[in-house]
């Protein structure tokens, strides 16, 4: 993968060389860096048979979190490139999501309101992108984390008139695999057994480099534009392989190991008007005839850099800050020891605190967050939830 980036790039940099005397430089690079401390991270725990949670013991620790490396190019006739590439260095080496191909796509306008895009990137044509940007809190939230978090492989088509859009894309189907609500980097995972204890695995789709699926999804998403309010409509469909029936048989009793379709749809709204910022977001439908669905909503203040009144009195620097409610409902009887049938609910509170204006005035950093997740489980009667909630401070930097 370093290979394959190392040439792009540079492939972009001749580009940029040959045609130096039309415009701006042809290649841009950039950067950035996540480090937290994480506050008395659930570390260790052992559950019985019964599922009742003992020997618990709490840790405080520094982490490089994550580190991003991407390059952009401009190429003839409108045309661009993008590549990016993610290091989770407290992961081993040789683990495969140590280095991560997060993108690597060739956009191609196909005329004014139309854009083709060909790779491996963010899905466009499902709910709302949980860029950054988008999704405000530094952690994903559940609800993404199982429908719109991970890559899709294939071709998207994306399409703009006046406020409609509608975006189309054929990719690769995504595996059904796991996430860890209260996931803390390397702290949950130095522990062997217990981060099935200190965390709460649920039912989430994945993008597998290393086990690709050999069946094909279509999605579909109409948005409209209506002043602030944007609001759209999803849809997804596709099948599951061998291997995705076999996962889910080892997960759940209930599924019949025949069944191989995957059928999912979505509402979302976001508005937008100073300094108010809110999401909602709905997704739900069928994994091999595993009903499971799920909603979120997030609603947060944020000041743009103008910022005046109020929020200068409060403080010398812009700030923001979210608050997020997510649930997630599995169709099946909740099962001791099997979290992937436990429904959750997470309660995630985000503040952002710019550097530029606290007396630091160094250009790599950019801001410091401040996250706090309350993580809920509905286990079995007699049965503990895990402790698995989440505090952190993390420093984001970028060039």
């Amino acid at each position: 993968m370093c290979t394959v980036v190392l040439a792009f790039v540079l492939a972009a940099v001749g580009l940029a060389i040959a045609d130096e005397a039309a415009g701006p430089p042809a290649v841009e690079v950039h950067g950035w860096s996540l480090t937290r401390y994480y506050f008395d991270t659930t570390v260790y725990a052992t559950r019985d048979g019964t599922g009742l949670v003992s020997d618990e013991e709490d840790k405080s620790h520094l982490e490089w979190e994550r580190f991003s490396l991407s390059a952009k190019a401009r190429l003839a006739d409108g045309k661009q490139a993008y590549a990016e590439v993610y290091i989770h260095p407290w992961l081993a080496n040789d683990d495969p999501s140590f280095l991560y191909l997060e993108s690597l796509y060739l956009d191609i306008p196909a005329d004014p309101s139309t854009t083709v895009r060909i790779g491996k990137g963010r899905s466009v044509a499902f709910g709302i992108v949980p860029a950054y940007g988008n999704r405000k809190t530094s952690n994903y939230g559940p609800l993404a984390e199982t429908f719109t978090m991970d890559r899709a492989l294939g071709i998207q088509v994306m399409h703009k008139q006046g406020p409609n859009t509608l975006d189309v894309a054929l990719f690769e189907s995504q595996r059904p695999g796991a996430r860890l609500i209260g996931m803390a980097a390397d702290a949950q995972l130095d522990r062997g057994p217990a981060v099935l204890v200190t965390t709460t695995p649920h039912l989430a789709e994945r993008d597998t480099p290393a086990d690709r699926s050999g069946e094909l999804e279509l999605s579909a998403r109409y948005g409209r534009q209506m002043g602030d309010l944007n609001v759209g409509l999803s849809g997804r469909g596709g099948a599951i392989d061998d291997a995705d029936a076999a996962f889910l048989a080892g997960k759940f009793a209930t599924y019949n190991g025949t069944n191989k379709t995957r059928l999912y749809s979505g509402f979302d709204a976001t508005y937008k008007k100073m300094p108010w910022y809110v999401t909602g977001e709905y997704y739900g439908g069928t994994l091999g005839g595993i009903r499971h669905s799920g909603y979120a909503l997030l609603v947060g203040v944020e000041p743009t850099k103008e910022c005046a009144g109020i929020w200068r009195e409060l403080s010398g620097a812009c700030k923001g800050i979210f608050v997020r409610y997510t649930n997630l409902d599995v169709g099946v009887d909740p099962v001791v020891n099997n979290p992937y049938t436990w429904d959750t609910q997470q309660w995630a509170v985000s503040y952002v605190l710019p550097l530029a204006g606290v007396g630091l005035d160094v250009p790599l950093f950019k801001w410091l967050q401040f996250e706090y997740e309350q993580n809920k489980e509905d286990v079995p009667e007699g049965a503990d939830e895990s402790p698995n909630n989440v505090l952190f401070v993390e420093l984001f930097g970028a060039f």
